[in-house]
């Protein structure tokens, strides 16, 4: 499928916007974020969005961070991605991080995010996401993200952010998916220190779903340090011997009450080290400077220690 220019999709989106919609400049769903700052911290969460108490401990757990800004892999709401959901399993919990003026008028936030008029909630669409018809439409009404709101890019302090949608499957092979080649020029042009992608569907996992083999691109050749992903239940962490550059890291558990395996798919222990967590619900905080990101796994059940520490140097 051919790829809409930017601007002419932006058009269309808004276009075809519920009837209810609040009137915003056109050009506001392609502005870009270009936030300055010497070092930050935000928080990482996946597969959270069903409103239950353990997504309720996980928030809270994230909030007492206070972080910069959020980001998700994905599965932001269970179980259809419908509208009548979308309010009560994301901004329930996550209102004063979502700035989205060009919401249904029942779906606006009114929270801090608002006061400031910055959004501070970049989530990724998964699968979960795609199930709405058309698929990701009551997503696409909710948030007010960058370019085009599936596939979008910013930065923030010393890191390049590329938030991806891999769809129903991540069946999306290299490198001429447009996904594929927005991201390699995208990376290309990029002048921060680090470069993080995060997206739904795991390239490597040793849980319930295995790696999906068609996201395994060549990250590394196109200066990305970090890959998140969800989808499985689970946290892991992902190193390739042979290319340790980028991690893997997989936050599927913060929310979901349903835990994965972390045996179900083994990786080739001669070429991966692998660290999963499949006991615990939780979210990974990443502080952030010009020379180093620091990624701390934290679970609800220990508030104070991490459960797992993972440091990039440059």
């Amino acid at each position: 499928m051919n790829k809409i220019p930017l601007s002419l999709f932006g058009l269309l989106l808004l276009a075809s916007s519920c009837c209810n919609k609040l009137p915003v400049d056109p050009a506001f769903a392609l502005r870009s974020v270009n936030v300055p700052a010497d070092s930050i911290t935000f928080a990482v969460i996946g597969d959270y969005g069903t409103d239950d108490p353990v997504e309720g401990e996980v928030a809270n757990m994230v909030k007492s961070w206070n972080p910069d800004f959020i980001i998700t892999t994905g599965d932001n709401n269970y179980p259809l991605g419908a509208a009548g959901t979308i309010q009560k399993n994301i901004g329930k919990y996550y209102c004063d991080y979502i700035y989205n003026p060009d919401a249904p008028t029942n779906q606006q936030c009114h929270g801090k995010a608002e006061a400031e008029k910055q959004n501070r909630f970049f989530p990724s669409p998964g699968n979960h996401d795609n199930y709405s018809a058309p698929p990701m439409q009551p997503y696409l009404d909710y948030f007010s993200l960058p370019g085009d709101e599936r596939n979008y890019e910013f930065t923030w302090g010393p890191v390049h952010f590329y938030s991806m949608n891999s769809g129903k499957a991540g069946g999306m092979k290299c490198c001429n998916s447009s996904e594929a080649k927005w991201l390699k020029a995208a990376t290309s042009q990029s002048e921060k220190p680090f470069n993080f992608v995060y997206f739904h569907h795991p390239p490597y996992s040793v849980s319930n779903h295995g790696g999906a083999a068609d996201l395994r691109w060549p990250f590394g050749d196109w200066k990305i340090d970090a890959v998140l992903s969800g989808h499985e239940h689970v946290y892991e962490k992902v190193i390739d011997k042979t290319n340790p550059t980028p991690v893997y890291l997989i936050c599927g558990n913060s929310g979901r009450e349903h835990l994965y395996s972390c045996d179900a798919n083994p990786l080739d222990a001669n070429r991966f080290d692998v660290r999963c967590d499949n006991t615990h619900f939780g979210a990974i905080r990443v502080k952030v400077n010009a020379t180093q990101a620091v990624f701390e796994y934290f679970t609800t059940s220990d508030l104070v220690n991490p459960a797992d520490i993972y440091i990039i140097h440059k």
